[in-house]
C-alpha cells in the first residue's frame, strides 16, 4: 500500500473510534484490513497520544475532547462531493474561497493541511464518481493486481462503489467479468469520451469470505492445524462463524479445527490452502481437491 493510502486509513480509523465503540472485527471489515493491522494502528495511535479504551462488550473507542461531536463534522466522502459542487457551481463567486476554507476546517480532517484533501485516492474517487454518473468507460492505469501480481492498464466500466468507498465495482471489458478494483492499487484514472458498451452485463456481485467474487456458491470443508486456524481467524475475520474445534482427544500441539463454509470461487480459499499445505487437509468437496491437484501440477511445470 502506498504511504498516502496508509495515512488515509489511519485517519479513517481515528474517525471510526471517535464515532463510537466498535470491535476489532468491525474495524477490520470497515477498513478492509486484517485484525493484526488494526492492533498495529492502535499501538501507533497510543504512541502519539491517543487514549484507546475498551468497553464491557469488547468495543474500542477513543476519548473525545469536551464538547466535541463527530456527527457535527463532514466525512471525507461528503467533503469530496461538496468541494466538487462549490468548485463547479460557484466559480468566480467572491465567497468561493472562504467556503472552501471553512469546509476544510469543519470536517473530520480539520487537523490536516489542505493537501490531505487532495490525496490521490480521494481524487480517484471523485473522478470515478463522475464516470459512474455520466456512464463513461475509464482506463485504470497501472493497476496492481493481487491475483496475477501484474501491473497493467484495465479498460473498465465502473458502476458502483464498494463498502467504505475503498473499491469500485466495474466490468472488465477484456474478459467481460464484473470485479472489485481497490482504489489504492490504481495508478491513475483516465475517463474516456466513450459511453458504456456493455451495460446489460453490469451485475452486482458479492464477495466470499476470502474476498473473491463469483456466482456459484460451494461449501468447502477443511481440517486446520492450530496455526492454520489462527491465521484464518486473523486474515479472514468473516470465516469465524464457520470455524469450530474438532472433537478429538488431541494434545495442545496436535489439536485441530474444522472450517465448513461457503465460497464463491476456489481462488481465494485455494491460495490459503496452498500457502499452508502442511497445515490443512481438504475434506470436501471433490471438485476442490481436483482444483488443488491441478494447481500443484501446473506449478511443477516451471
Amino acid at each position: 500500500m502506498i504511504p498516502q493510502a496508509k495515512i488515509l486509513r489511519v485517519f479513517q480509523l481515528i474517525s471510526l473510534l471517535k464515532g463510537g465503540g466498535r470491535t476489532v472485527e468491525q474495524l477490520a471489515q470497515h477498513l478492509d484490513a486484517s485484525q493484526r493491522t488494526i492492533y498495529r494502528y492502535f499501538k501507533l495511535l497510543e504512541e502519539i497520544g491517543f487514549i484507546i479504551d475498551q468497553d464491557f462488550h469488547g468495543r474500542y473507542f477513543v476519548h473525545r475532547e469536551e464538547g466535541e461531536n463527530p456527527e457535527d463534522r463532514f466525512t471525507l466522502e461528503e467533503i469530496s462531493i461538496l468541494r466538487q459542487l462549490i468548485q463547479s457551481g460557484a466559480s468566480g463567486h467572491p465567497l468561493r474561497g472562504n467556503l472552501l476554507k471553512k469546509l476544510a476546517l469543519h470536517s473530520e480532517a480539520k487537523e490536516l493541511p489542505e493537501q490531505f484533501l487532495k490525496l490521490r485516492v480521494a481524487k480517484m474517487f471523485r473522478t470515478l464518481s463522475e464516470a459512474v454518473e455520466s456512464k463513461k468507460q475509464v482506463v485504470l492505469k497501472n493497476y496492481h493486481s493481487a491475483n496475477s501480481q501484474e501491473i497493467t492498464d484495465r479498460l473498465v466500466e465502473p458502476f458502483q462503489f464498494g463498502e467504505g468507498f475503498q473499491s469500485v465495482l466495474a466490468l472488465d471489458t477484456k474478459d467481460k467479468q464484473c470485479k472489485y478494483f481497490k482504489l489504492e492499487r490504481i495508478g491513475e484514472v483516465l475517463v474516456l469520451d466513450k459511453p458504456y458498451r456493455f451495460q446489460k452485463m453490469h451485475e452486482k456481485t458479492n464477495t466470499d469470505i476470502f474476498g473473491i467474487t463469483g456466482r456459484k456458491e460451494t461449501w468447502v470443508t477443511l481440517r486446520l492445524s492450530l496455526r492454520a486456524y489462527v491465521l484464518m481467524r486473523e486474515e479472514f475475520p468473516l470465516a469465524q462463524p464457520y470455524l469450530e474445534k474438532e472433537e478429538t482427544e488431541e494434545t495442545e500441539e496436535t489439536k485441530s479445527y474444522i472450517f465448513n463454509g461457503p465460497v464463491l470461487n476456489f481462488k481465494g480459499v485455494g491460495r490459503f490452502v496452498m500457502g499452508l499445505a502442511d497445515e490443512v487437509t481438504i475434506l470436501s468437496p471433490a471438485e476442490f481437491k481436483n482444483y488443488i491437484r491441478e494447481k500443484i501440477k501446473s506449478q511443477r511445470l516451471f
